[in-house]
Parts: C-alpha cells; sequence; structure tokens
C-alpha cells in the first residue's frame, strides 16, 4: 500500500507531527473505511486492482487520485481521472493542499481527511461539556479524537477496560454531534439473555408470545434520530449478532410477531471490554458485524495510565455529593498510589465511602477502604514487557507468513489459522503493508 514518493517537496518531511494521516472514505453502497497513510508515503485510489485503495464506485476512473502526507501537510493530486479530482468544489489540477476536515470528492466517492494527533491547544480542556474530566494528556487525546469525528455518521468502537468510562465517552460523541438534539439510549447487552435480546433491542407486538400484552419499542426505535449506546456488545450470542447485523445493513428493525420492517436511523457506538479481533480471530465474533460496528475505534486508557485525571475525578464525585469535604493531602498521596483496578467506578465507590464513613468534612486516608490503603500503586514493567514481546512474536510471525506467500493475504491467512480480516486488522495495527514501491516522478 505504500509508496515512496519523490514528486513533493522535501521541505514538509522536517515538521514534527503525527506519524499518520487518518482518511475516511465514504463510497455510497459501502460502509464508510478509515484508512491510514504513514508520513513519508503516499495512497493511491481508484478502481484498479493496483490501487492501494479499491473502489467499486463506477464514476471513478481506474486510476483516480492520488494523496500524499508530508507532516503538517497532505496533499492531493488528481492521476489522469475522466470525471476529475473535486477539493472543495474545485477541480485539482496538479497537487492541492488539503486542509483537516476538507473534503475531496472522486466520482460519487467523498475522502475526509481527519488528523491523527490531538489538536494543540494552548491550554489544557479540563473537561468536556461539563461532564468529562480529561486532565490527563492521554485523556485529552481520547476527547480530541471525539471531537473530530463527532460530524462525520460512522460507526465508532469504544474499546477498554470495565469501569473506564466508555459511556461518558459515547455521551460525549453524542453531544458534540449533529444528533445531539436527539435522544441519547444505553443499553448493557452483557445483561441481556438470549430470550429478552431480541425484544430488548428490536421490540415487539402485543400477543407476539407468552407475556406480551402490550406492544414495546426495541431500543433502535427509542434511539431514532440520536445515538445508540451498545455496551459490551462482544456479550452477545451469535443469533443476536446475526440479527443485529441485519438491522445495521438494512436501516430497520422488525418487532417479534410484526410483518413489516420499521426504518430507524441510529448512529450506533458500539463499546466493549473484550479484544473483538482476538473474538473473530476464534470464530467468536462475526467478521462482518465487527466491520460493520468499526467505523473508528477509540480507546480509553485505564486510570492507572492517566494518573492526573485521579484527583480531579475523585474532587467531582465531592462537587456532586454536595457537601462541604476535602481531600486531605495524605489522602490525596494515598489514591494517586493505588493502581485502580476497577477505574474511575472503583474510584467513584471508593469516594462515597469516604464521605459515608468521614465525621468531619475532611477525608482523610482511614475513610478510605482498606484496599486502596492495602494496595499501593507498584511499578508494572512486568505487564508491559509481557504485551510487548507477545506482540513482537506474533508480529515476527505475520511477516514470516506473508513473505512465504509471496503478500497474498489469503494464503497467509490460512497459514496462520486466522480469517483474512483479521490478519488485515493485525497488519494495521502493526504497521505491515505492502513493500514500498517507488513511484515515477510527475
Amino acid at each position: 500500500m505504500e509508496h515512496t514518493d519523490t514528486s513533493t517537496s522535501d521541505s514538509f518531511a522536517s515538521l514534527d507531527s503525527a506519524p499518520a494521516a487518518r482518511f475516511i472514505i465514504e463510497e455510497p453502497g459501502h460502509p464508510p473505511r478509515v484508512v491510514l497513510l504513514p508520513r513519508g508515503r503516499s495512497l493511491r485510489v481508484g478502481r484498479g486492482e493496483d490501487q492501494d485503495v479499491r473502489l467499486d464506485d463506477q464514476r471513478t476512473s481506474r486510476q483516480h487520485a492520488q494523496f500524499f502526507y508530508r507532516g503538517d501537510h497532505v496533499l492531493v493530486r488528481d492521476q489522469g481521472s475522466s470525471n476529475g479530482t473535486w477539493l472543495d468544489d474545485k477541480r485539482v489540477g496538479a497537487a492541492a493542499a488539503v486542509t483537516p476536515g476538507a473534503i475531496v470528492r472522486l466520482g460519487s466517492t467523498r475522502v475526509v481527511y481527519v488528523p491523527l494527533a490531538p489538536e494543540k491547544r494552548a491550554e489544557p480542556a479540563a473537561e468536556v461539556d461539563g461532564d468529562v474530566v480529561a486532565v490527563d494528556p492521554a485523556t485529552q487525546q481520547v476527547f480530541a479524537m471525539v471531537r473530530r469525528i463527532a460530524a462525520h455518521d460512522l460507526a465508532v468502537l469504544v474499546h477498554g477496560e470495565t469501569g473506564t468510562g466508555k459511556e461518558v465517552v459515547a455521551r460525549a460523541l453524542h453531544k458534540t454531534s449533529p444528533r445531539a438534539r436527539g435522544p441519547f439510549v444505553a443499553i448493557n447487552c452483557g445483561s441481556l439473555s438470549e430470550s429478552l435480546a431480541e425484544s430488548e433491542l428490536f421490540g415487539h407486538e402485543r400477543g407476539s408470545f407468552t407475556g406480551a400484552v402490550e406492544r414495546k419499542v426495541g431500543v433502535f426505535e427509542a434511539a431514532h434520530g440520536g445515538t445508540l449506546l451498545l455496551d459490551e456488545v462482544g456479550e452477545l450470542s451469535a443469533t443476536n449478532q446475526a440479527r443485529l447485523l441485519r438491522v445495521l445493513e438494512e436501516h430497520a428493525v422488525l418487532r417479534i410477531g410484526a410483518t413489516q420492517p420499521v426504518p430507524v436511523d441510529v448512529r450506533v457506538v458500539a463499546s466493549t471490554h473484550r479484544d473483538l479481533a482476538a473474538e473473530l480471530a476464534h470464530g467468536r465474533f462475526r467478521e462482518d458485524l465487527y466491520f460493520r460496528l468499526n467505523g473508528v475505534t477509540i480507546t480509553v486508557p485505564p486510570l492507572r495510565e492517566r494518573p492526573r485525571d485521579i484527583v480531579p475525578l475523585a474532587e467531582r464525585v465531592i462537587a456532586e455529593r454536595g457537601g462541604p469535604h476535602a481531600l486531605a493531602p495524605e489522602t490525596v498521596e494515598a489514591l494517586t498510589r493505588y493502581e485502580w483496578p476497577g477505574n474511575a467506578r472503583e474510584l467513584r465507590n471508593a469516594v462515597e465511602a469516604a464521605i459515608a464513613m468521614a465525621d468531619g468534612a475532611e477525608l482523610r486516608p482511614e475513610h478510605l477502604p482498606p484496599a486502596v490503603l492495602a494496595r499501593p500503586k507498584t511499578p508494572r514493567e512486568g505487564a508491559p514487557a509481557l504485551r510487548s514481546m507477545v506482540d513482537e512474536v506474533e508480529r515476527e510471525a505475520i511477516a514470516a507468513a506473508l513473505e512465504d506467500h509471496k503478500n497474498n493475504q489469503s494464503h497467509a491467512a490460512i497459514a496462520l489459522g486466522i480469517s483474512r480480516r483479521a490478519l488485515i486488522y493485525k497488519m494495521e495495527r502493526y504497521g505491515l503493508k505492502d513493500p514500498p514501491r517507488r513511484i515515477p516522478r510527475p
């Protein structure tokens, strides 16, 4: 996919910026795709088999347009297409600069440039809409991405450990999107039984089964015009995964016992603590559903990896209770030492417990749950090191399989015992692309 380009000015290469540019490709008849273009590389888009991003759009040419990324700048150049490449309603001749958020039209296909790196701000965004504490740089990066993708009606997959605040991210995405005036509906898929899930998700008609004494509207209909959060979507059974996929493809729900589908217009945000790529590799999650839900992935880091948020989050809980309480210096030290395996949810419970135990305004360490004091934060070099070794072994195995099969992804996937979709996901994760090819000067 990547090419070494010698035709564009090298002055862009020295800029200190994101390692890659992100493009959202919106092609009629296809779910939106997200493509990353590493710095110093180029991306060819068209209907030809040799293109890096192959389109089915019949209004595009076999070799339509080429994108270049040089630090903070993205350039687009037409490849001699029949219908032209258009940027802000102007036809592109030679290379033209693409600004963040700009839309490049190739036939009926739209390509949107969304920067990968967080926006640089004069001062940190401590809160978003008064609901989100985002003091730590890691959290600020999450909500910078939320602001960037909010306007694009992409499906979003929010990944993170239990208790990290995935629903908070989903609500912030809704509030900053054009759907903000519509409803926000959340449902925990992990709490639904096999028999209950279909009714809760899609609704039922009166008399459709024993106990159905009246018509019930499912969460898809309830979220019409707004945003639907499918929390812990990885817990759905295979049967309900298939039903969910049908709704996402048809944009309509069929209530249990009904004969006519009901159109629905919702933005779906799915969240999970599971590694869905690994789940689909083992056949526990549908590939087609995964790629429907995973328009863009937002990873919420655990609280131990964003320590600057700990005290502000604790103070937010105190403020919500409306009392005169304050954290003693020793309590601040105890909170920041602790590892918080339960993340923000555990922190909230600990502060509320301290408020209940305190006999005065000052919250002291002895008011905290014993576990917070008994398990101080310890260095975690071992876990990242092990994760790094596992990743390196997996990366080397994939690289070797691709080399053995001359970059034939289907054959390499079979040799590795995974699906081609899973292989593509892992190739993107580890930066394993096709070998660079040099392109001629224009």
